[in-house]
């Protein structure tokens, strides 16, 4: 039997979407996206329908109009097919009717050598189907080719759906189902069979059955840097973890690096996470899919595999007029991108925009892993020197106690992961893309300029951490004094005020100043840092704000210390 003509070829109004929104923004390696496993079942061939000789299961159930061939020696001498009528029963000369429907195919013969040893005894006998019953099937619904069709009887549910030719561009690949009297008895997501190669749930047909092909309904779309970018069908409760399992996993060229997951919103791309496998976890699996979502996953590094061998190219992303990955032409700078991607929009805040590398992000965390091993080697020597010129039992317990906080703050401090941000010393608030330095970009780099924040955080010793609203004529003093102002463990000499832009400024800069008045910008933290009386081994790092500044830490790294 050969696959039918295709009846229905008309694509889903999602298909045009996805692939209109995947243009405007497209990657270098980026094809038309199809939907999943529709291809499956395009070059359809007679290699995917029943064989008709084919070796009868152990667990085919013998019924009318099977052919049976019987051969019999010894004390019995037949030769002689018979087929099974329609009361489920064969007619044996001598012998009489053998009633044969519903005995599974393995059985077979020793059932009929048990009926025909009633009458003769020293002789044995081989059972085979010679001739497998035809049933007629239903194929109903978003089939290619709905109709009716025959099959043998050892025939399944896949055999009939490969027959007619699949699902149509609407139907769906996730939810067929076998009637059986009426009845829904079975259900088959092709899925299964496509990603897993499993056919558990896979079912022999019998005479009348129908197989329904429901409509396709909630679609999601991936595309970047993943093996097998299309157009999938998702259930309720999956996540961007199934949908990146479907896709094949991301490109061989980005096996552990970071994954930067945009999604399409407002018309365009933007970063939604970023997930970091190297250092275990499934970020993925905390993003839920939603009908008509459509996400790329990029990995800026893994686009050196391009087919245009040299080229390079910077990922361009959040409050960009044209967000996307360009193509950097020879010599090109940040601000001359940036103006060739259209600029900032509206709610732009440039003065917080970040530029991140790969290369940088290596070399802080190198010096971040050295400079906490140095802590923690001379936060332990302090510990032993000291315990060696005690006696007294409770002053050798305070020590350990406070040796043990100390590890855990730095045990803490090494769940911090350096982010590659490279500092672009902007004037404020105000910057526009003239003040963007003409810094040279470089292939993987990345920079994202996020919305307007209208929000101030002050962690640290003060009385209460939080997030306060923006007013451009409050100081960094008005700010401490809304947290509740500082605690009795706070050391203010030493407060700092961490800049949108990455950049850092304390007293310590100064030997007169004060960063009390200065100014605070929308999306900046100031931070009390507690006295060294009360945590030993911070009193070694006089400096916090060179560390994070150093490290491209910024307020995440102080947050980990202060809480």
């Amino acid at each position: 039997m050969a696959a039918p003509a295709v009846t229905d070829s008309k694509k889903s109004s999602f298909v045009a979407f996805a692939n209109v929104a995947n243009a405007a923004f497209n990657l270098p390696n980026d094809v038309s996206l199809d939907v999943f496993g529709h291809d499956l079942f395009a070059n359809m061939s007679s290699a995917y329908l029943p064989l008709q000789n084919a070796q009868v299961n152990g667990d085919y159930i013998v019924g009318p109009g099977d052919e049976i061939q019987i051969r019999g020696w010894g004390m019995v001498d037949i030769d002689l097919n018979v087929v099974v009528d329609r009361n489920g029963a064969i007619y044996l000369p001598r012998v009489g009717n053998v009633q044969v429907a519903g005995i599974k195919y393995r059985d077979l013969q020793s059932s009929l050598k048990k009926a025909i040893n009633r009458v003769f005894t020293n002789f044995d006998l081989t059972a085979a189907i010679a001739q497998p019953r035809s049933v007629q099937v239903y194929v109903v619904g978003m089939a290619r080719a709905p109709g009716s069709y025959s099959f043998s009887a050892m025939s399944t549910l896949l055999n009939a759906v490969f027959a007619a030719g699949g699902p149509s561009q609407n139907g769906s690949m996730r939810e067929i189902k076998l009637k059986r009297a009426g009845k829904i008895i079975g259900r088959f997501d092709l899925y299964d069979l496509l990603v897993n190669g499993q056919r558990d749930n896979d079912q022999q047909l019998q005479d009348g059955d129908v197989i329904l092909m429901s409509p396709a309904k909630a679609m999601v779309a991936v595309s970047g840097n993943v093996k097998r970018p299309a157009i999938y069908e998702m259930k309720s409760g999956e996540t961007l973890a199934d949908l990146l399992a479907w896709a094949g996993g991301t490109d061989s060229a980005a096996e552990g690096l970071p994954v930067i997951v945009e999604k399409q919103l407002e018309r365009q791309f933007k970063p939604v996470a970023t997930v970091d496998r190297a250092h275990g976890g499934d970020g993925f699996a905390a993003i839920k899919l939603h009908p008509s979502d459509i996400y790329r996953l990029v990995v800026p590094q893994a686009f050196a595999v391009a087919p245009r061998i040299g080229s390079e190219y910077v990922r361009l992303g959040g409050e960009v007029a044209h967000p996307g990955v360009y193509q950097l032409q020879s010599g090109e700078t940040l601000r001359q991108l940036v103006a060739r991607a259209g600029g900032v929009t509206e709610s732009g805040y440039l003065f917080a925009a970040e530029l991140t590398r790969e290369s940088v992000r290596q070399q802080q965390q190198q010096r971040l892993e050295e400079v906490l091993d140095r802590f923690e080697q001379e936060s332990q020597n302090a510990a032993n020197a000291r315990l060696t010129t005690l006696s007294n039992t409770d002053n050798v317990q305070a020590i350990n106690q406070q040796a043990e906080r100390n590890r855990k703050q730095i045990e803490k401090m090494r769940g911090l992961k350096a982010s590659g941000r490279i500092v672009l010393n902007l004037p404020g608030p105000q910057s526009t893309v003239a003040d963007l330095p003409e810094i040279p970009l470089q292939n993987g780099d990345s920079f994202a300029i996020p919305r307007f924040p209208g929000t101030v955080y002050v962690l640290g010793a003060v009385q209460s951490q939080n997030a306060f609203v923006y007013r451009k004529d409050r100081s960094v003093a008005d700010y401490v004094k809304l947290a509740g102002g500082p605690t009795r463990y706070a050391d203010d000499s030493y407060t700092y005020l961490i800049r949108a832009d990455g950049s850092v400024e304390s007293r310590q800069q100064s030997w007169f100043s004060s960063v009390d008045g200065l100014k605070v910008y929308p999306g900046d933290t100031v931070a009390l840092p507690i006295r060294a009386d009360y945590s030993s081994w911070t009193q070694e790092l006089k400096e916090w704000a060179q560390i994070f500044y150093q490290f491209g830490l910024g307020a995440a790294g102080i947050k980990v210390l202060t809480d």
